[in-house]
């Protein structure tokens, strides 16, 4: 699906990655964003050279497919590319022997001889996520391959030479560590050489409507549907702020696939189980686990009238007039409706489930209440009586 690669240097990773690595491990970086394509360019800047890169951001920003990328645009391309997670390994004889390998029996369970990560990755380029999980010791042994290129195994005085690239990742802040004492503040400046940011998405403008797509035309591949997110779905997404940043987009989009069993339109409530107020929110904001927690009434009300084919009068003008729901309320579902209708009131009315000859009632219980909304295309109060009239003198209605 290279229509949604927007650039070159996008194009180019997926080429290779494909080439190298198959379908399956094809890199799709998508975005249109100013600080995202910075960030690609940075990248093959640091690719060119053979310095340390320190990848940092939010977790699930993509920094894995960064650092497959450094690789795939590098002169070791070809050579050994392994990938560690650091945060993996807990007992410290397993990551100095995982990493630099050991002696027979150097420690209890070590019955053969082990080369390591390092050694078997010689002349190509070793990716240590999460780095900042390492022990301090495991940060000392880490330090001598940065300075002088040597390991030694554990259990072993021989010291052995190796040329191995590091690209390391990390969601922490490593200068905060060091401040604390938690990261070895040597180690940290040789692996700051070449600092790669990534963005979180929500600081990437509209970048999210183009992976939503790119996710939701696999799963439609792959299992042959044509679903598609509802405007109102779109909407809502668009004032979220993705706390987990795309692998939480990609899950948001699975489940909404999933849980749409009714048509072919991915609505709000497939997927709002999923969606969570973000970390950084203002204090002004509610502090709801649930984002939809505000408007949670109102979409199950509005629900009943788009999916369940509930009439008007029975889900809205009843309850609001029995003051079982506010203006405000009553507002939002129909600014929601009208966002589907693209702001044509007359097409409320089927989506609404309100009979088409009582049109000028509905419009007529809007206006006395004044629950028209005056934003996202909607009509103002002032327009009413002019939009009345065009539509019954047979013009189309706004």
């Amino acid at each position: 699906m290279r229509c949604y690669l927007t650039n070159e240097i996008s194009i180019r990773i997926n080429l290779l990655s494909t080439k190298i690595w198959g379908e399956n491990g094809a890199i799709t970086l998508i975005g249109e964003d100013k600080k995202f394509n910075e960030a690609l360019q940075r990248m093959v800047n640091f690719s060119l050279l053979d310095n340390p890169v320190l990848i940092t951001g939010e977790s699930g920003v993509g920094k894995e497919l960064f650092a497959n990328s450094v690789y795939l645009l590098s002169k070791r391309n070809g050579h050994p590319f392994i990938r560690v997670n650091c945060a993996q390994y807990h007992d410290r004889n397993m990551v100095v022997s995982e990493l630099f390998g050991h002696k027979k029996g150097s420690f209890t369970g070590a019955i053969s001889e082990r080369s390591g990560l390092f050694k078997e990755c010689n002349n190509g380029i070793i990716f240590l996520d999460e780095i900042g999980e390492l022990s301090p010791e495991v940060q000392a042994m880490l330090l001598r391959v940065l300075e002088q290129g040597e390991i030694r195994p554990l259990g072993s005085n021989k010291i052995e030479r190796i040329d191995v690239r590091i690209i390391a990742a990390t969601n922490r802040n490593l200068q905060q560590m060091v401040e604390n004492g938690k990261f070895r503040e040597d180690l940290y400046y040789r692996l700051c050489c070449f600092v790669l940011n990534i963005p979180p998405l929500r600081e990437r403008g509209e970048d999210w409507k183009a992976l939503t797509g790119f996710y939701l035309k696999g799963l439609n591949v792959e299992y042959q549907s044509t679903k598609r997110f509802s405007k109102v779905s779109l909407d809502i997404l668009s004032g979220y702020n993705w706390p987990g940043n795309i692998r939480e987009l990609k899950n948001l989009v699975t489940m909404g696939f999933a849980m749409c069993s009714s048509g072919d339109m991915i609505q709000p409530e497939d997927f709002a189980s999923m969606l969570k107020q973000h970390p950084h929110s203002s204090a002004s904001q509610p502090q709801s686990n649930d984002f939809l927690a505000p408007r949670g009434r109102v979409m199950e009300l509005y629900s009943k009238m788009v999916r369940e084919r509930k009439s008007f009068w029975e889900v809205i003008q009843r309850p609001y007039l029995e003051r079982e729901l506010n203006r405000e309320q009553v507002r939002t579902i129909i600014s929601l409706g009208l966002k589907e209708t693209r702001g044509s009131y007359k097409k409320l009315l089927p989506l609404f489930s309100i009979s088409p000859d009582h049109y000028l009632k509905f419009m007529d219980f809007l206006r006395h209440h004044r629950l028209k909304p005056n934003h996202n295309g909607a009509l103002s109060h002032e327009n009413y009586r002019y939009s009345v009239e065009r539509t019954d003198n047979g013009a189309q209605s706004y």
